[in-house]
């Protein structure tokens, strides 16, 4: 038996964690320190962003298998540390190539604790009976990382001013490495469906097309990838959700990474001393304080409009705030653009407990990590192409483009994914309607020991959720029960 209270500390760990990871000091300036320390355009730039992102793509999957096959906590510590090498080889370098080398190793440490993080936490969860807190947990950790983006808003710019754009990228270095020391006080919960043993409750539900391979236990890295490849792409509403998400996250992105460039357009530099750093650091703030209540606003968002409305609705709402970006070449649009930060922050924990809830523990990191290549392989399409818009024509344009990207394949994945999670409702109500009832022998009795509480519904095993029942309620009674899944345990 789990002892469950052990994993309990794991949450506020896992936030600590959260924190040190977002405490990057050097954000606010990093675009800057490309361009006036290195001499790279903005066109440069979204190109090195190209590298980091397909950097990503290339091995996201493959680290999520390994979180899956060697432990989650482990993967984490060595995000943590190998993303502290590659901040000291960002400042050290000294053109395109040695800046690219840094990107690529810093883009891999990112993907040792992106979709390893999500999976450590819902099975943490999970094993405390709380798996429905996910949203609000995974919120507030997203919450305390971008919070620590909002306080290294805060000293980035003043101390860049001081110290000079190199330093906060060692302190940095130093925020990363600490990361890598919270996640090993971590502990590991269990990853896959035979340590949870039979768990009706909080199991995934199994399609029709995956019950035939619910009992595999996939040894190779190999297997854990194209097992997580299959899950995706047979469960249409994970695969659309994922196309979805990552097109609007990385759409509404666009404008936030541009902000740098944008306050330099307008004459603003952080380089110029305290002042001119204070002044900096004070206009890129709120977008990371909307980030933070954007993570923070997504749990109660989804218990008040449903998993089902919540990204439709913030995907159109962020259409209507692209208005003054198109209209306006001034720097008050900074406020509509922070706005556009919150929504693409909270669709994050949006999306991955969507996903969450219909995978298996023993993919989950694999799953998810595959969410985060979909949306890497997105940026390195989207990314450079708007960049080099915005370096060419100018800011409005490289907007009116990441809105049309929404507007477009957007809206089409949408569409499927509306379609999709519609058909996977059906079937499964279609399958709970075929399941024959207990009283089907009229006339015979039904021993004790064979009796069924029909309450908890499908488990995640492919079974249909049949357990013993031994608390003296008829099967004809248990037939009333709700089929729908019950709150979590306490």
């Amino acid at each position: 038996m789990i002892q469950t209270e052990r994993f309990a500390r794991n949450i506020p760990i896992y936030y600590l964690f959260q924190f040190a990871t977002g405490f990057l000091i050097w954000v606010p300036v990093w675009i800057i320190f490309l361009q006036d320390e290195r001499g790279l355009s903005l066109t440069q730039v979204g190109l090195m962003e190209a590298v980091f992102w397909v950097s990503m793509f290339v091995a996201e999957v493959p680290t999520g298998a390994i979180a899956d096959r060697w432990g989650r906590r482990t993967s984490l510590a060595l995000g943590g540390f190998m993303f502290t090498g590659g901040t000291f080889l960002f400042v050290m370098a000294d053109g395109f190539v040695g800046l690219a080398l840094s990107y690529v190793v810093m883009a891999v440490s990112m993907t040792l604790y992106s979709g390893s993080g999500h999976a450590l936490l819902f099975d943490t969860l999970r094993t405390l009976g709380r798996s429905r807190e996910y949203e609000k947990h995974m919120g507030r950790s997203e919450a305390m990382m971008t919070g620590a983006l909002l306080g290294a808003a805060l000293f980035g710019g003043p101390m860049a001013g001081l110290w000079g754009l190199e330093a906060v990228f060692l302190i940095g270095a130093g925020t990363m490495a600490l990361a890598g020391f919270v996640a090993l006080l971590l502990r590991e919960p269990p990853r896959t469906e035979a340590e949870f043993g039979d768990d009706g409750l909080h199991a995934a539900p199994v399609s029709a097309v995956d019950a035939s391979a619910d009992d595999r236990s996939p040894q190779g890295i190999v297997s854990y990838i194209l097992n997580g490849f299959r899950i995706v792409i047979r469960q249409k509403p994970v695969l659309w959700i994922i196309l979805l998400a990552g097109v609007v996250t990385v759409a509404y992105e666009m404008p936030n990474f541009f902000v740098q460039p944008f306050l330099r357009h307008h004459g603003l530099s952080p380089s110029g001393g305290l002042l001119d750093g204070a002044v900096w650091s004070g206009l890129i703030i709120p977008g990371f304080a909307a980030m933070s209540a954007g993570s923070l606003l997504a749990a109660p968002f989804v218990a008040r409009v449903g998993e089902r409305r919540a990204i439709p609705i913030l995907m159109i709402g962020g259409a209507f705030l692209f208005i003054p970006l198109l209209l306006f070449d001034h720097i008050s649009i900074i406020a509509p653009i922070a706005i556009l930060g919150g929504i693409h922050a909270a669709i994050r924990p949006i999306a991955t407990g969507y996903i969450n809830r219909r995978i298996r523990s023993d993919q989950r990191a694999t799953v998810l990590s595959i969410f985060e290549l979909m949306m890497a392989a997105q940026m390195a399409l989207i990314v450079p192409a708007i960049s080099a818009s915005a370096d060419s024509i100018d800011f409005r344009f490289a907007y009116g483009l990441s809105v049309g990207v929404v507007l477009t394949v957007g809206v089409g994945f949408w569409i499927a994914w509306r379609r999709s999670h519609r058909r996977d409702q059906a079937d499964t109500l279609r399958r709970i309607s075929i399941r024959p009832a207990p009283q089907a022998d009229v006339g015979r009795a039904v021993p004790a020991d064979l009796a069924v509480n029909w309450s908890n519904g499908a488990n995640g095993n492919g079974t249909d959720g049949r357990v013993a029942h031994t608390n003296g309620v008829s099967p004809e009674s248990a037939l009333t029960a709700p089929m729908s899944e019950p709150n979590d345990r306490a």
